[in-house]
């Protein structure tokens, strides 16, 4: 593991933060992924005072010249790593953001980011929040009004201490289609809209973390798609750590806070530092090792995730000790990013297989018409949507070895319908399908 990933470590430790070994390093990877997609993408800035006069962000430390290093399939790659936590209330998920985006004391905070664009903006979202405060509407001259969120945190990091507020909004008559446009800003940076004066049309490129709790978990969107989940798990025994912890963090003395506020600066002058001579002395080209390769090959990866588990091992290779520029950039299967590859697949199956765990254990060994089973899923997990209960299927049963579509062999006239069977079944001979193939429905 890199030196600066271990010093977090040991910083939050020394904040008697509990349970972050294994988080901490993930959040780290996420500002190594960015750099990269700065390096990547910021030669097409959309916010160029001299190419935008109206709307444009004036000191931005990101902005370049460079041709991009990073095109698979000849298209122009994203590489961020959006995160999202999911914890109960007390698990410590508003105390990682704001380790990293406080205002003041936060390891990436620059209060001089905005105005001289010393540094990353950063920024803790609001706790209520419309579309068009994200992502920006047209007056009737077509002119793109106010400062849109997304727009002015372009190259920063954005924080949610609660992200549902941002999935709640699109269940309001005025932001019905905040999910679609968080989908894409998140996926490729892309805003677009079509409006009755004129177009909202731009490109952005901040960096979202967010926590919520179970029960405001939404992930039937898409958004798993987009999103690093991290899971948090709560205990007995880890809430008697937390009440320990919080009892010694009450009784730090003046020089353990002056220290540790110390090293608040010395990696926050790391990072920046690291951002521009990434910037200003990019690497010439990307190769990854075979051993990366296999693993991200592995079949418990699902093929949607393969993309994001790369832009993990992207960040990590962009926080080297030391920086070596104008050369490939080289990422490799060491020992510690296998390590943190194997905790952040555990802890994503954790979150996005406790759906599927549900619905096997609701109807184990039973036969169920798929139209059935969609109506089930809608109602329990997508939120009464007909179309994400179709994905959903797709993405977290289809591939299951106790999951299975079929078509009864059976005599007389009539569309025989599409039978899902979860569980082992007992009449093998009855299937014209295999285990874990979709059949139209």
């Amino acid at each position: 593991m890199t030196k600066i990933i271990d010093r977090l470590i040991s910083f939050a430790k020394a904040n008697h933060y509990v349970d972050v070994e294994d988080k901490i390093p993930i959040f780290a990877c996420s500002i190594g992924a960015h750099i990269f997609n700065a390096i990547n993408k910021c030669s097409r800035c959309d916010f160029d005072p001299l190419h935008n006069a109206d709307f444009n962000i004036p000191n931005c430390p990101l902005r370049h010249n460079f041709p991009p290093i990073y095109t698979p399939m000849s298209q122009l790659a994203d590489t961020r790593v959006h995160i999202l936590m999911r914890g109960e209330k007390g698990s410590g998920k508003s105390m990682l953001i704001n380790m990293f985006l406080s205002e003041g004391t936060g390891i990436l905070y620059s209060p001089t980011a905005f105005n001289e664009g010393n540094g990353f903006r950063t920024m803790l979202g609001p706790n209520s929040i419309t579309e068009a405060g994200m992502f920006g509407s047209v007056d009737e001259d077509g002119n793109i009004m106010g400062r849109p969120l997304a727009r002015d945190m372009c190259g920063g990091f954005l924080g949610f201490e609660e992200s549902s507020s941002l999935t709640d909004a699109n269940k309001k008559d005025h932001s019905t289609d905040m999910k679609n446009q968080l989908l894409t800003s998140l996926d490729n940076g892309r805003v677009q809209k079509a409006m009755r004066s004129g177009w909202v049309q731009y490109n952005t490129r901040y960096t979202m973390w967010g926590g919520t709790q179970p029960s405001r978990l939404e992930m039937e969107s898409g958004l798993d798609r987009r999103l690093f989940i991290i899971d948090i798990e709560m205990s007995l025994e880890k809430e008697a750590l937390y009440k320990e912890a919080q009892h010694k963090q009450s009784n730090m003395t003046r020089e353990e806070r002056a220290l540790l506020a110390s090293e608040v600066i010395n990696i926050r002058s790391w990072i920046n530092t690291r951002m521009l001579e990434a910037i200003f002395d990019p690497p010439s080209g990307v190769q990854f090792s075979d051993e990366l390769g296999a693993w991200l090959s592995r079949p418990d990866l699902r093929s949607f995730e393969v993309d994001l588990f790369r832009r993990l091992a992207i960040g990590y290779a962009m926080l080297t000790d030391e920086w070596i520029g104008n050369t490939v950039l080289k990422i490799t299967l060491d020992e510690k990013l296998l390590g943190l590859l194997e905790s952040a697949l555990m802890m994503r199956r954790s979150v996005m297989d406790s759906d599927a765990r549900l619905i096997k254990e609701a109807f184990w060994m039973q036969d169920i018409t798929k139209s059935t089973l969609l109506k089930e899923i809608a109602r329990i997990i997508t939120a009464g949507d007909y179309t994400a209960a179709k994905r959903w299927i797709d993405d977290n049963l289809v591939g299951q070895s106790w999951y299975c579509e079929y078509t009864p062999k059976s005599k007389g006239r009539g569309r025989k319908g599409v039978m899902c069977r979860i569980g082992t079944l007992t009449d093998p001979s009855q299937v014209k399908q295999k285990w874990g193939e979709s059949d139209e429905n």
